[in-house]
């Protein structure tokens, strides 16, 4: 007979070495995100904060699903290759600047870490990590004036071609200087930050125009409708029709 959610997280949690202090984590983290799942990527662990992000009053109702059972599937399948990696190399993913959406499709920037999570014999049994929104950890941190002035010209101006040369000459950098400085404080390249904006704000468009698809994705700057549902999929898990179908 199947093991039920609830008996696979018991026998999930009892494996863990208990020096790692895993029971700690379920504490409340404010304004942070937290999970932990099994070599299959079933969820065995959460706190009440992604109980919540994801509509589960009862946790017990939870354990045992998968991102493919709350996300659209090329975000799971992404999520899901990012935890492979870590339980097969053993080895952390740390600072993962992505995009995430909460249950009415309203999308934010998230910072994810992920950690092996061992048994008390030393084998990866699952992965666990953290989610936080990255606008407001990147709050805590000073704006690194080297690239503040790049910032600010691709908030206002990323619905247009932004030449990095141009952006470097702002900050007074070489253009290996810039891309240095900015991937170390945004997490991500220049060209990545740029498409992310434009992928980011095209999502308020789908949700609350009738635009057509074409307008939109020269709207946000991107060249034709095909590049703007190719980057759309591969940071928002779908194509902007079925955004628009599933969020509008």
């Amino acid at each position: 007979m199947a093991m039920s959610g609830v008996e696979m997280r018991g026998k999930f949690i009892s494996s863990i070495d208990p020096q790692l202090g895993f029971d700690q984590l379920f504490s409340v983290l404010p304004g942070i995100l937290f999970f932990a799942k099994d070599r299959e990527g079933r969820l065995l662990a959460a706190n009440r904060a992604l109980l919540d992000l994801y509509g589960y009053p009862d946790a017990d109702k939870f354990w045992g699903t998968t991102d493919f059972d709350h996300l659209p599937s090329s975000l799971a399948e992404k999520f899901r290759q990012d935890d492979l990696k870590v339980i097969e190399s053993g080895e952390p993913m740390l600072e993962i600047v992505e995009i995430f959406m909460n249950r009415t499709g309203i999308p934010a920037w998230f910072l994810t870490n992920k950690i092996p999570i061992r048994s008390r014999e030393g084998e990866v049994i699952g992965v666990m990590g953290t989610i936080q929104d990255y606008e407001q950890q990147r709050d805590l941190i000073p704006v690194d004036d080297d690239i503040s002035k790049a910032l600010e010209y691709i908030k206002s101006n990323f619905h247009h071609e932004v030449p990095i040369p141009h952006l470097a000459q702002l900050c007074e950098l070489s253009v290996r200087q810039f891309e240095r400085r900015f991937k170390d404080y945004m997490k991500t390249t220049p060209q990545d930050f740029i498409v992310r904006m434009r992928v980011f704000n095209s999502c308020n468009d789908l949700r609350r125009t009738r635009k057509a698809l074409s307008d939109i994705a020269t709207d946000c700057g991107f060249y034709d409708q095909a590049a703007f549902s190719k980057y759309f999929k591969k940071h928002m898990g779908m194509t902007p029709l079925q955004y628009r179908r599933t969020y509008c």
